[in-house]
């Protein structure tokens, strides 16, 4: 987020009943009393809260390495190192035992913080009315925002919303878990409390929540509900699942606010380039919130001031780079979902691959603009050149893989990323979303500033389609489905059902973190990860017939694990031992 002059604030100073020197305060911290005296230093701490969030499971400290975590956890891309973030995730076994660290979301410090700042904003006699009824808004969004991700994670948590103190006896202290349906109430009361509190936009400090972004996490979070009590089941009294009689009035109250939200707010899906969908596409990742009306909260990055990502330095291919490349690999599974842009489907049954040579106009030309824009796929028109991806060439019956041949293609794509253990990219895509492709060349110093969008319309007309059609409101639901398509270019469906709506949103969401919590809200997982072997494409070009021959490769080196506890990650025994009131999750 791009806030300037963060305080990372310290603990309370001990006074100490001492002369000279030791009654001064010390002048490298700041006291908890002079914090709230002073609304900078209230906006200070709350903004490292913020900053805490984890919004996006990425760390820019630790370089490429956390990009594309929950994407790898699902069915989407994977990065190309064993030691990388996502692929020792889905390596690392889940257990009683073992949670891969990054994935843990267990945000108490953060929610103790919001505690202690709502009781001493509520309280302080310093601050006017206005600035309270804003920043507590804002903090209680965020405080709902974790018990949403941990509800996600791991149903029921303890629900904590009072400053809790050393003191306190044990049963205030060790807090049992409530059930999943009390965390998401939870959520959804609170949006609705703070709404009128929360300013229709944040012009002057895009990094901050509206109340839009309240009506957004509402669409959300009750859609996730909805989809757990009519796919999930009850277990341990109700601390995980929800009851199947509730789905309904999720399902409503995602659908008012995903209705409230798209009717009523000053939010529009971005269309600053009506006659090129895939430019469009493209631009809704890389152009600023101030000018992108489809944006309600984004996480901020800004590589002049050091808070960059490094996500559209590492993913451009080879054949353009200077250094670290080619970083992110989808798979073909995610690719097959996007359909010919006649609305046909996108699915080639994997074993015609390799009865005939092919043509890139067969495969990829003519797919989903939202495709092209996400994919950095074989002949691909990337800055002024094309990008290739074949690992030979055939010159008169003869293999080649080395030179320029004589139609100008070299016999060989780039291979640079894997200087160390050289081998080709059995994927066969790389990733082009979110890519800022202005700079026309690889930025040097390994940041760059595209935001990452954590709610956008376009999430919200999906989930108006999704409620609206298990309400029975099926002309809705379709309105909503198509005008996704038609944004994007694509024909209208003229029947919805519920693989329209799933595909839909594999294909307009994909790498955004959405995929892997769908899959497991519809508790669809299992089916489609367990013990599968994700898949890749291989490219050898043919000269002479001018098309490629192409054959289907496993894209990872060992079959995939999801089984049917993995829908809730385990508390491990670290939690459970720091509380005994908790309980593990069944299947731990």
């Amino acid at each position: 987020m791009k806030y300037k002059n963060i305080i990372y604030l310290a603990s309370a100073v001990l006074i100490l009943s001492c002369e000279d020197v030791l009654d001064k305060p010390p002048l490298d911290r700041i006291s908890e009393v002079a914090v709230w005296q002073d609304s900078k230093l209230a906006d200070a701490y709350l903004t490292d809260v913020y900053a805490r969030a984890d919004f996006r499971h990425l760390n820019t400290n630790n370089g490429t390495t956390g990009l594309a975590l929950l994407s790898a956890m699902a069915d989407e891309m994977i990065q190309f190192a064993p030691w990388q973030q996502p692929n020792k995730a889905i390596a690392t076994p889940m257990n009683s035992e073992t949670l891969f660290g990054p994935l843990d979301y267990w945000k108490y410090d953060e929610i103790r913080k919001l505690n202690i700042f709502i009781d001493k904003v509520e309280t302080s006699e310093i601050f006017d009315d206005e600035y309270k009824t804003k920043r507590l808004g804002e903090a209680r969004w965020l405080r709902a925002y974790f018990y949403f991700g941990m509800a996600v994670r791991y149903g029921g948590v303890p629900l904590i919303t009072v400053v809790q103190n050393l003191d306190d006896d044990k049963e205030t202290l060790f807090v049992k878990r409530n059930t999943e349906k009390e965390v998401y109430d939870f959520v959804d009361t609170e949006m609705t409390a703070i709404f009128s509190d929360l300013p229709d936009s944040h012009d002057d400090q895009p990094g901050r929540v509206s109340k839009w972004a309240a009506r957004a996490l509402q669409s959300r979070s009750n859609l996730y509900a909805a989809s757990i009590a009519r796919f999930g089941k009850l277990e341990l009294d109700g601390v995980v699942g929800i009851p199947s009689g509730d789905a309904n009035s999720y399902w409503q109250k995602s659908y008012d606010a995903s209705r409230d939200l798209i009717m009523n707010s000053p939010h529009a899906l971005y269309n600053q380039y009506p006659d090129d969908p895939m430019l469009n596409h493209k631009q809704l990742f890389v152009d600023e919130i101030e000018n992108n009306q489809e944006v309600i909260f984004t996480e901020r990055y800004d590589a002049d001031s050091s808070f960059g990502t490094s996500l559209s330095v590492t993913a451009v291919h080879a054949d353009f780079a200077f250094a670290w490349n080619s970083n992110f690999r989808p798979y073909l599974d995610i690719a097959e979902k996007f359909e010919f842009i006649d609305g046909t489907s996108g699915l080639i049954p994997r074993d015609q691959y390799a009865t005939k040579e092919w043509t890139m106009d067969e495969l990829f030309h003519n797919r989903d603009p939202r495709f092209k824009a996400a994919f950095l796929y074989n002949e691909t028109d990337f800055w002024g050149k094309k990008a290739y991806f074949h690992e030979k060439s055939i010159v008169d019956g003869k293999d080649v893989t080395s030179g320029v041949l004589p139609d100008g293609i070299p016999a060989k794509a780039s291979n640079r990323s894997f200087e160390a253990r050289p081998k080709p990219l059995r994927q066969g895509f790389l990733l082009r979303k979110f890519l800022d492709e202005s700079t026309g060349t690889q930025l040097e110093g390994g940041q760059s500033s595209e935001d990452f969008h954590i709610f956008r319309l376009g999430e919200t007309y999906l989930n108006l389609a999704e409620s609206a059609f298990y309400l029975g409101k099926t002309v809705e639901a379709l309105d909503a489905l198509n005008t996704i398509r038609q944004r994007a270019g694509m024909p209208a469906k003229l029947i919805i059902d519920e693989e329209a709506i799933r595909n839909e949103r594999a294909v307009e969401l994909v790498f955004e973190e959405h995929r892997f919590w769908d899959l497991r809200r519809w508790r669809i997982a299992e089916a489609e990860l367990n013990n599968k072997m994700m898949k890749g494409l291989s490219f050898v070009y043919n000269h002479d017939t001018k098309k490629y021959k192409i054959s289907v490769k496993d894209a990872i080196r060992s079959p995939r694990e999801f089984l049917s506890h993995h829908y809730y990650y385990p508390l491990t025994l670290t939690k459970l031992s720091d509380n005994s009131n908790l309980v593990e999750n069944p299947g731990y």
